[in-house]
């Protein structure tokens, strides 16, 4: 999978949407020949989506959308879906015109290749992944530029989904011959041959795509960076009140989904009366104790992960 979302990213770093018909003078450095800055600016008048240039060299960026749209078609392994990658009335192979690539979900991945190496045998689906920067910035699933070169030049799958069998084949694992620690599918052997330069463009064009959400093996809200946190307040007052509400409802899902919460009393503070403790704003009681009092919220999403935060307050 690793490897298609490799290919994938190599194409899809040369992706690049701009408005106008700007023209960029191209430093020699850069482009050392008229046919690199000829396919600069095919780069720039082709790519589907708006790109974010920020901190990045725009000749780079435009190679690499002339290389990912023009010459490897990354996304055309790395859409969700062949029914999905023109959108209605743009589909060329429907005959309509002027062709125009869906892009919203322009290198999500999410394409089923079906069963490997059989479709009737027990093995693995290969299902091509995410190429868009994650909230990190790095493509690839915030993949750094050394690693991207890895897979480009290797075919090393980093993620390890298909492992080489050990003993009979269970719909997880692919046959001997083939390597586990490689990509399938995915042409990495030709992709191999491709320069450092065009390597550095195709890389500098995923960078700049607009991120989205899903693929096999990514987390919920990847663009976001949202994760499942929980948030108990109020923390750190004082308090003169024989009674307060705790609050949780600032806590947060990576999935998107409803959480559940369990609020305790840690070893050592004073104990209170405690009415809702699953909810996530349990009220609680004081004693007449003067001091400092903590309440620990845990907060679970749907998929089973959790995460604690501590209230601390001093009752006066």
């Amino acid at each position: 999978m690793r490897v298609v979302k490799a290919l994938a990213g190599a194409a899809a770093a040369l992706l690049v949407t701009v408005g106008g018909g700007m023209l960029l003078s191209v430093p020699r450095a850069q482009a050392q020949s008229q046919n690199e800055q000829i396919q600069i600016q095919q780069g720039m008048a082709i790519s589907p989506v708006k790109l974010n240039l920020g901190g990045r060299d725009p000749n780079l960026v435009y190679f690499g959308s002339y290389l990912v749209n023009a010459v490897a078609d990354c996304n055309g392994c790395h859409t969700s879906d062949p029914s999905q990658e023109y959108v209605a009335g743009g589909n060329p192979y429907f005959s309509q015109h002027p062709t125009k690539v869906n892009p919203a979900n322009f290198l999500g991945g999410g394409n089923d290749f079906g069963a490997f190496p059989d479709p009737a045998g027990p093995f693995p689906h290969i299902i091509s992944r995410n190429l868009t920067p994650d909230a990190t910035g790095f493509p690839e699933g915030g993949n750094s530029y050394d690693t991207f070169v890895q897979i480009m030049r290797t075919g090393t799958d980093t993620d390890h989904v298909h492992p080489t069998c050990k003993g009979a084949p269970d719909t997880k694992c692919l046959p001997a011959p083939f390597n586990g620690d490689l990509l399938q599918i995915m042409p990495w052997p030709t992709f191999a041959n491709m320069t450092d330069h065009e390597l550095q463009a195709i890389y500098a064009y995923l960078s700049s795509v607009p991120c989205v959400e899903g693929g096999p093996g990514e987390p919920p809200n990847r663009c976001t960076g949202v994760t499942t946190k929980a948030i108990a307040r109020p923390t750190n007052v004082f308090v003169t009140a024989a009674s307060i509400l705790l609050d949780g409802t600032a806590s947060t899902s990576a999935d998107g989904k409803p959480l559940s919460y369990s609020w305790t009393i840690p070893q050592g503070s004073p104990s209170v009366a405690m009415s809702g403790g699953n909810t996530a704003t349990p009220s609680i009681q004081f004693s007449k104790t003067r001091g400092t009092y903590m309440f620990q919220l845990t907060v679970t999403d749907s998929t089973g992960k959790s995460s604690t935060d501590t209230a601390t307050m001093t009752l006066q």
